[in-house]
């Protein structure tokens, strides 16, 4: 069976690899700072994670909440998990905007705040997403 997650290995994205969870930032920036938790062994269902998985992840979302209160400052923070894609337990970790943030040369506009997220979904490129990676990571030590 092939799983991305499973699979990952990605070392541009990675952000920070933990005991049972992988932080790494997601292919699409269409809401700057969007990362994902993806569990190390495969499961799909939330209620089969062990406790000690679940206390990680919530240290996974406190540290990235933190990095990003830093550095864009998110007016909210999505938390989701829907595997509708991949079948494997992650999460997606999504900051939320009511203005415009800018970084990298770039203006980053979340148009559905307040709302759903958009179906849109941009693959950016390695460098950009290399440079967000070394931004957060750099935020989450501090």
């Amino acid at each position: 069976m092939k799983c991305k997650w499973c699979d990952f290995n990605n070392k541009s994205l990675i952000i920070k690899e933990y005991e049972y969870w992988r932080l790494s930032v997601a292919e699409s920036q269409i809401l700057l700072g969007w990362t994902h938790a993806s569990l190390k062994r495969h499961i799909q269902f939330f209620e089969e994670l062990k406790d000690e998985e679940l206390i990680e992840l919530r240290q996974i979302i406190k540290d990235i909440k933190g990095a990003l209160n830093k550095t864009f400052k998110p007016d909210w923070f999505n938390v989701m998990q829907l595997g509708n894609m991949t079948r494997h337990l992650h999460f997606q970790l999504v900051p939320r905007y009511k203005e415009k943030r800018q970084f990298a040369g770039r203006e980053f506009v979340d148009k559905t705040f307040g709302r759903l997220i958009s179906e849109e979904w941009i693959i950016e490129d390695d460098i950009f997403l290399e440079k967000l990676r070394d931004h957060i990571k750099k935020e989450m030590k501090n």
